[in-house]
């Protein structure tokens, strides 16, 4: 999902029975996080998750960068 100017993304991420969110936002990449902290990030910087929009590619799996919330 993104927002519909594109400038921040969410992603679901799946690795085996592991799940986690994903933000980037430009070059900022933060992983490995839940849906509060996804949510937290997005009101922070001004965005409301529910004005996020489904994009047609896929979930990524795990590219091994890892960031943090």
């Amino acid at each position: 999902m993104r927002t519909p100017d594109g400038a921040w993304r969410v992603e679901a991420v799946k690795r085996g029975r592991t799940r986690w969110y994903r933000v980037v936002h430009g070059e900022d990449l933060l992983d490995w996080l839940s849906i509060a902290a996804v949510q937290r990030i997005l009101a922070e910087a001004g965005v409301d998750i529910s004005d996020l929009v489904d994009v047609a590619e896929p979930a990524t799996e795990d590219d091994g960068q890892h960031g943090a919330a």
